[in-house]
């Protein structure tokens, strides 16, 4: 892969994190409202691994069981599982239709 090939890569691979921070924003498992009461990158490290499981091949099934660990080892109030499922589906579908 060349020098050009690699940075169009990563620059593409930043920008899908970038948009799942973004939905993990609105995902918001503990109820926090990032940047308002808590820093906005509050969920923000979760997106790179997000991304890596999708590229992948991950199932939405596994995506929501993923965001179900990630819930119950946080401090939360209630168990949301269609919120949880309708945030998987969000990220999988844009992921997936910026694949090349």
């Amino acid at each position: 892969m060349s020098s050009d090939n690699k940075k169009e890569r990563k620059k593409e691979t930043m920008m899908q994190i970038h948009d799942v921070q973004a939905i993990l924003r609105r995902w918001d498992p503990m109820d926090l409202a990032p940047g308002e009461f808590v820093p906005a990158d509050e969920y923000d490290s979760y997106s790179p691994h997000i991304v890596s499981l999708v590229a992948q091949g991950c199932s939405v099934e596994q995506l929501l069981g993923h965001l179900q660990k990630l819930r119950a080892g946080m401090v939360c109030m209630r168990d949301r599982p269609k919120h949880d499922m309708d945030i998987a589906n969000e990220i999988v579908a844009m992921l997936r239709s910026k694949e090349v």
